[in-house]
């Protein structure tokens, strides 16, 4: 074989490495958005049914979802939690993004009584958070 003997000229060279890195980070942070997003409903309850219920999830919120059983359980993205675990978690939150634009999401069993979610509402006020919405199924007709 015939080694080349002349240099080659200065062309046009697209360096393609930072864009396939931009791509993997965005390719793995959907894996673990869907992972949360998904995690968030497997937690069966009962839910309350509302005639407004509906489902506007602004993007530019931190979403915090918690879910209360019938049991007075907490669980926080899928882990059973206790209420100073929710406690540093909501603090965590709060720091992470401005509190005004922190949404906490609760997913309550119908069948709670309200002693057992009124601190749960108490330590999202003591952390600043007052943007809570709580999930329902529509009302059907």
């Amino acid at each position: 074989m015939k080694i080349p003997t002349r240099a080659m000229g200065p062309g046009l060279k697209f360096n393609l490495t930072p864009m396939i890195d931009v791509v993997f980070n965005l390719i793995i942070f959907f894996l673990v958005a869907s992972h949360f997003a998904r995690s968030e409903a497997l937690e069966q309850v009962d839910l309350p049914a509302a005639a407004g219920a509906r489902n506007e999830p602004d993007p530019a919120l931190v979403r915090v979802a918690i879910t209360v059983d019938r049991a007075g359980s907490l669980l926080v993205g899928g882990q059973n939690v206790g209420l100073p675990e929710l406690k540093r978690e909501l603090a965590a939150s709060a720091a992470q993004a401005r509190p005004a634009d922190v949404e906490v999401r609760l997913r309550v069993d119908r069948g709670l009584p309200w002693s057992q979610l009124e601190p749960v509402l108490s330590e999202c006020a003591a952390a600043g958070l007052t943007r809570v919405r709580f999930a329902a199924i529509p009302e059907t007709e």
